[in-house]
């Protein structure tokens, strides 16, 4: 006869994995953004650059390999939780003094993408591309587009926003 503390480790290790599936289904899945070149004492203002995205998943940090146009996109859909148009999208980049002085910390100076709004659904695409790579390489059976949600507004204009959570880390 077996004894049930030897079967103990595996129904721990099933718990686990069930447990971290409702948590993906509720929250979604986890990221960090790590901005560089910030000014000690401060969060997020002008002039710090958005270095990298990370899906964190299980205890590791997976970079996103997203250029820098859509790592701003991905960074300004994570801030603002609340859906938005291309054009919404467009005119908070240009208005928002964190994004028009982009990286100007650095000694390179300011590295600013202005996203047109008839390009906002190709860097979506690309976005979603590379977390569906990610998602498929570590066997996480998570739709992007359930992540990176697109819909359509009562007046038939898409309207984008992320559904996950999301932690800034600042070097």
């Amino acid at each position: 006869m077996l004894s049930r503390s030897k079967f103990l480790p595996v129904i721990r290790g099933i718990e686990l994995l069930l447990a971290e599936k409702r948590n993906l289904a509720a929250l979604g899945p986890h990221f960090k953004i790590i901005h560089r070149f910030w000014v000690p004492g401060t969060i997020c203002l002008p002039g710090e650059e958005i270095l990298t995205a990370l899906w964190v998943f299980r205890g590791r940090e997976i970079p996103l390999r997203l250029s820098l146009s859509s790592l701003i996109l991905f960074d300004l859909l994570a801030r603002c939780r609340l859906p938005q148009s291309a054009a919404q999208i467009e005119n908070a980049l240009r208005s928002n003094k964190f994004y028009s002085r982009h990286a100007a910390n650095g000694k390179a100076g300011s590295q600013t993408r202005m996203i047109k709004r008839r390009t906002v659904k190709v860097f979506i695409q690309r976005i979603r591309r590379e977390l569906e790579r990610n998602f498929r390489k570590y066997g996480v059976r998570i739709d992007p587009r359930a992540v990176l949600v697109s819909e359509m507004s009562d007046t038939n204009v898409a309207v984008y926003h992320l559904q996950a959570s999301v932690e800034w880390a600042h070097l």
